[in-house]
């Protein structure tokens, strides 16, 4: 407590301090004498603070300091765009009446209150603090200026943010060449950009840009920092006839029963550090008999594996890249006794793969890792005209998943045990099922064997 005012103190991890500016404690005024909303408050912002430790563990975006002036900026964006779409109902809740009672005469022009609100910035910010304020407000700001943000509420995976980022600086940096500002773009300038760079990329590619470009828009309009329709919503590639030719584009794949017996049975192969043997043993035998992605299965905390005394436990997945992401996996019984032995002696928020703790992002590094264990094996699948091998870490999760439909689990509780939408995107099982129960998708996971 300082003064009459209780405050909130949690040192930050040194591997972390520099997504925090250097700090070494977040350290938080709580605005209250009284301990019980104190108590309340503390534990709110324990609860924000796990998830930014965790977010800048896995190389997320953090948020920067409080901006005053742009959270001003940002509340009277929201404001003049409320009172442009029903100016009576603004402006009878800002005089505390009722809209009908509002006469057209009496409507309330918010500019006033903006120029208002820009005069007390400028005595407590200078002009250019005005000048900042008037600009975010009118939106006469770099198409990136809300990416940061945008990409922190998102919460994706770190190598998703990551690609996101560069996407959307692609088109920001066009606009600037172009001398637009965030909102001069229209959908002419929009099209403009997808035919000049989205358009003649390869589809995959193409789909990647421009849903980040769109998703990013559908933020903005959301939040009010821009006005009017997504310019993004309905630009399409051109119909370039595309048909199937012998020796086209092969899709990844599993990996083949002699594939797995290779990279589970074999020797630790020379030339790399025994300290990987036991990670990439343990985290190849949890993805093949989870079905779990490779960022999900790397990040876990120990508390999100827990075990009952009889030895029934489950993955409890809390976040990933689509809403189904996040749900509980049965945990298979061959996989019990890695899991004991990796949580042995660790706290409830201790990585249970903690050779990954410190790295900025886990599932890249690790990647990477097993990337080179497999080829070091002779794992490989590489076609002429592709670049990337046919198999890699996710074929854990195609050979699950195929294993699966092989013992004849409905697609449905495979969709559920995997965190896929595809399978329960029916109005029959989207929207009036609550899902396979839990001894489905236990006898799902238990369905899957190891070859031996």
């Amino acid at each position: 407590m300082r003064g009459l005012k209780y405050w909130f103190k949690r040192d930050i991890p040194a591997a972390i301090r520099p997504h925090f500016g250097g700090k070494s404690a977040y350290l938080v005024n709580l605005e209250t004498g009284d301990i019980r909303a104190a108590m309340e408050r503390r534990d709110e912002i324990k609860r924000e603070t796990d998830r930014l430790y965790r977010d800048a563990r896995e190389g997320r975006s953090i948020a920067p300091a409080s901006d005053t002036i742009q959270q001003k900026a940002e509340m009277w964006a929201k404001e003049i765009a409320e009172a442009k779409g029903d100016p009576h109902s603004w402006t009878a809740k800002i005089t505390g009446r009722k809209s009908e009672e509002v006469r057209d005469e009496e409507v309330a022009d918010p500019r006033e209150l903006v120029e208002r609100e820009a005069e007390r910035i400028e005595q407590s910010h200078g002009k250019e603090g005005r000048e900042r304020f008037l600009n975010l407000v009118q939106g006469n700001v770099d198409v990136e200026h809300h990416m940061e943000t945008y990409l922190k509420e998102a919460r994706l995976a770190p190598k998703t943010t990551d690609e996101r980022r560069n996407l959307i600086k692609r088109f920001a940096a066009w606009a600037k060449i172009k001398g637009l500002s965030l909102r001069q773009i229209d959908r002419s300038k929009a099209g403009a950009y997808f035919s000049e760079a989205i358009a003649p990329l390869n589809e995959r590619t193409a789909r990647k840009h421009y849903g980040a470009v769109k998703l990013y828009w559908d933020y903005l309009v959301a939040r009010g920092h821009v006005r009017g329709e997504n310019p993004w919503a309905g630009q399409r590639m051109p119909d370039r006839g595309r048909r199937v030719e012998r020796g086209g584009k092969a899709d990844e794949r599993p990996f083949t029963g002699e594939e797995i017996k290779t990279l589970l049975y074999s020797a630790f192969p020379r030339g790399m550090k025994k300290d990987f043997e036991s990670q990439i043993a343990d985290a190849m035998r949890i993805a093949a008999l989870s079905g779990m992605r490779l960022a999900e299965l790397v990040t876990l905390w120990v508390e999100e594996c827990p075990l009952d005394e009889e030895g029934n436990g489950y993955f409890d997945i809390r976040q990933g890249k689509t809403a189904a992401a996040a749900r509980r996996v049965p945990m298979h019984p061959d996989l019990v006794e890695i899991v004991k032995r990796r949580m042995e002696g660790k706290g409830p928020q201790d990585w249970l793969f903690h050779e990954l703790a410190e790295e900025k992002n886990a599932s890249d590094v690790f990647g990477k890792r097993f990337a080179n264990y497999r080829a070091k094996l002779t794992v490989d699948d590489k076609r002429p005209g592709q670049r990337r091998s046919l198999v890699n870490f996710h074929s854990f999760r195609r050979w699950f998943v195929t294993q699966a439909e092989q013992a004849g689990v409905p697609e449905s509780t495979i969709s559920s045990v995997v965190g896929h939408e595809e399978g329960r995107k029916s109005i029959t099982l989207g929207v009036y099922s609550g899902g396979p129960a839990w001894q489905q998708m236990r006898a799902c996971v238990n369905a899957v064997r190891l070859p031996e």
